[in-house]
Parts: C-alpha cells; sequence; structure tokens
C-alpha cells in the first residue's frame, strides 16, 4: 500500500469537503430588481427580475413575500398570477405575507415570484411599499437586515423561552429573544405577527430599570420606573404598563394580545408579566426570535427587496390596450 498517496487523497477529500461544505446545508443567494411606480387601481408585479441560486440544491420547499415596509392590513393584497403546477400560495392578511408553498425547483419558484403581483383596495393607497423575497420561513426586515420568527409555544416561561432562542440558529445566524429599537421594528414583530409572546427585555435585576438583555443590545436600559416612567431609548408600553402588578410582581416583557390594547398604543404594544405569563388574553402563546447582528455571524443573501412607489396616473384606452400613464 502506497501510504503517501493514500494520505493526500485523505487531506484532498478533507479540503474539498471544507471548501465545498459537504454535508452542511449552504445557504441559497437571492437576487431581484424591481422598483417601480404603483397607479391606484392596478396590480404590478413586485419584480421585474429574480435570481434564486443554491450551491448544493436544486429545489426547496418554500419562498416567502412579504410586505415588509408600508403595508395597510385589509386594504393591500399579494397575488400568484398564471400557471403554477407544483406551486400553491397562500395569503397570510395578518403578516402581509404570501407564501409560496413547493416542494419545487428554484426555476419554478422564480417564474412564481415574477407573476406575483401587489394591488390595493384603496382607490388612493397612501405611502410606499417595500417587499421582501426569501428562500425561509422567517421575516426579513431590511432596515436592519434581521430575520424575525413567532415560535408557538403555548404556556412558555420567559426563563424558558430565552434559552429556546438563543439555541435556534438560522443558516448559521445565532437567535435570541428579540429587542426591539424602533417603531418599525416594533410594529413589524408586533402588529405584523402571527402570535405573542415574551421579548428580550426584564427588569429583573432592579425594580424599574427595564433592558435589553439578549442580543446585541443586552444591558442597554431603554425605560426608567413604571407606566409614568421615563423613556430612555425606545419603548412600546401598552396603555398603563409596565405596572408591575401581583404579589411577586411582573419582570419581564411581553407582546400583548390585541384584545388587551388600550390607551390608544399600537398593536403589539407590550406588558410586563411574571416570568409563567398570566391568564386569559395574558397568557403566553410562544416567543419572538431575531437573528442577526451577533459577532461570528455570517453574511447572507437570502432575501431580496424591492419597492413600489405610489403616483396618481392618466388611464387612456384604445380598442386594444389600457395605458396607465405616470401623472407626477
Amino acid at each position: 500500500m502506497n501510504y503517501k498517496s493514500l494520505f493526500y487523497s485523505v487531506v484532498c477529500c478533507l479540503f474539498t469537503a471544507m471548501v465545498h461544505g459537504q454535508g452542511a446545508d449552504l445557504p441559497p443567494v437571492v437576487s431581484a430588481t424591481g422598483d417601480q411606480i404603483y397607479c391606484p387601481s392596478a396590480s404590478v408585479p413586485i419584480v421585474v427580475s429574480i435570481s434564486i441560486t443554491d450551491p448544493d440544491d436544486t429545489t426547496t420547499s418554500a419562498v416567502y413575500i412579504q410586505i415588509s415596509n408600508g403595508y395597510i392590513n385589509g386594504e393591500d393584497v399579494l397575488t400568484l398570477t398564471g400557471s403554477h403546477p407544483n406551486i400553491t400560495a397562500s395569503w397570510d392578511v395578518i403578516e402581509g405575507e404570501l407564501s409560496l408553498n413547493g416542494p419545487a425547483t428554484y426555476t419554478e419558484f422564480e417564474a412564481a415570484v415574477l407573476e406575483t403581483e401587489f394591488s390595493s383596495t384603496s382607490p388612493a393607497p397612501s405611502g410606499n411599499r417595500q417587499f421582501s423575497i426569501t428562500v425561509g420561513e422567517p421575516n426579513f426586515l431590511p432596515s436592519t437586515q434581521h430575520y424575525y420568527e413567532f415560535v408557538s409555544a403555548p404556556g412558555i416561561s420567559w426563563t424558558a423561552a430565552e434559552s429556546a432562542a438563543a439555541a435556534r440558529t438560522y443558516f448559521g445566524l445565532q437567535g435570541y429573544l428579540v429587542t426591539l429599537t424602533t417603531q418599525e421594528e416594533a410594529d413589524f414583530s408586533g402588529a405584523q405577527a402571527s402570535g405573542f409572546g415574551w421579548i428580550g427585555a426584564t427588569d429583573v435585576a432592579v425594580e424599574g430599570e427595564w433592558r435589553w438583555v439578549t442580543g446585541p443590545e443586552a444591558g442597554t436600559q431603554f425605560w426608567q420606573g413604571r407606566s409614568n416612567g421615563t423613556e430612555l431609548t425606545f419603548a412600546n408600553w401598552n396603555g398603563g404598563e409596565p405596572n408591575n402588578v401581583g404579589r411577586n410582581g411582573e419582570d419581564y416583557a411581553h407582546i400583548a394580545a390585541a384584545s388587551v390594547i388600550r390607551g390608544g398604543a399600537p398593536i403589539g404594544a407590550w406588558n410586563d408579566l411574571p416570568n409563567n405569563g398570566g391568564g386569559g388574553a395574558y397568557a403566553s402563546q410562544g416567543y419572538v426570535v431575531e437573528y442577526g447582528g451577533m459577532p461570528g455571524d455570517p453574511v447572507l443573501n437570502i432575501s431580496a427587496t424591492t419597492s413600489l412607489g405610489r403616483s396618481t396616473c392618466h388611464i387612456i384606452t384604445n380598442k386594444r390596450i389600457t395605458y396607465r400613464v405616470k401623472k407626477d
């Protein structure tokens, strides 16, 4: 036996496995173009071009398209048009998300994304819209470049949720209980979420000193006091919260159910609860995981973003074609 040759063969195999990630699920790469103008009463494709490539797969189970900024529940809709035999579309009105479910090839998903259209029932829709196209279930927020995922776990405690979130990964990104530092981020994880649950804030160390204790913001104090306290960075408390009621107090932050929102607070506002949660509408339904911003996280390109700007349009019709011409 030529041991020298055998040694070099083993080294080469190990090197090839390291380079190509043998045994690992390598992330796909998604790119798209499609910054367009939307005319009222029209349907407009969300992309002009789309490319999904994957170094070790030709198929996937689903692609998700979300209105990640500017979404108006009850008016905005994403619709899959055309014929796509291996893909089923499902619209989630709460999240503003269209799920394209396979399994199907990436080529088939590209064709489906090209034929996904935005429309609004409003005769005069306001603001712009931003769309995120992602291979993978967590929702992508372009302004933070992070991913967010609600995990259903009825009755879970805050401490258990913190550990469970930290144990999750997403294509190599480290998970943690979500930290919400802007209104856009709070709305995205609250109003545009399929459930309500724990977030990464607590005042258990010092009563009234509310801090983020997870993720990149760990240790940052954002609120001092109770409901009449002081906002130090950004907070999104429900009306009358935090109030620290009960014999043992309430030291953990939770996205409130829509049915208990009060005092003019937005859907997705927060309340404080004991570690095991409360009863009825205050019972924990799960927790929100955020991925992104942690040391050692890989750089991913599994999401692409496009946008639509609103315009007033003249409609010109001849015998064959209807033209929508930008006015402003």
